[in-house]
């Protein structure tokens, strides 16, 4: 059994992996405006941060919920599979796994996947449209060393 102390230390520091999926969320936004838009994308909740359940022996490892993204209207269902695709084709670009279908119902759908360090995505559209991504458990960049 690995020390998981050492586990997190191989892992991007959590400052490196926040920026990684901000980028993921700028790319997203982007390519969704561009292909299905127009579509005027607002933060809706601010970065908040805990600590990690996963390590509970591990003082020093946070989990980030980073800022969540909205568009106050709802993607018409027509434009759902296309919208999946680009998500699907992007998140695996940063290591997130297939996507896992938690709804899917006329003007309601929402998908979800993971990555190897227990960060998780949300794409939802019913009342408005809603992207979200939470870090797993990393270290600080000052607490690796």
């Amino acid at each position: 059994m690995e020390d998981p102390r050492s586990l997190l230390r191989l892992r991007p520091s959590i400052e490196e992996i926040s920026a990684q999926y901000g980028q993921l969320q700028q790319r997203l936004r982007d390519r969704l405006h561009h292909e299905l838009g127009p579509l005027t994308w607002v933060k809706s909740e601010p970065l908040s941060q805990a600590g990690c359940d996963g390590f509970p022996d591990v003082p020093e490892a946070e989990a980030w919920a980073l800022e969540s993204w909205q568009v106050p209207d709802n993607l018409p269902d027509a434009s759902w599979p296309r919208a999946v695709d680009i998500v699907r084709q992007l998140t695996r670009e940063y290591g997130f796994g297939e996507p896992e279908i938690i709804v899917d119902r006329s003007g309601d759908h929402e998908i979800t996947a993971n990555d190897e360090y227990g960060a998780v995505y949300r794409f939802s559209t019913a009342a408005r449209t809603v992207l979200a991504i939470t870090t797993g458990c990393h270290l600080r960049a000052a607490a690796k060393g």
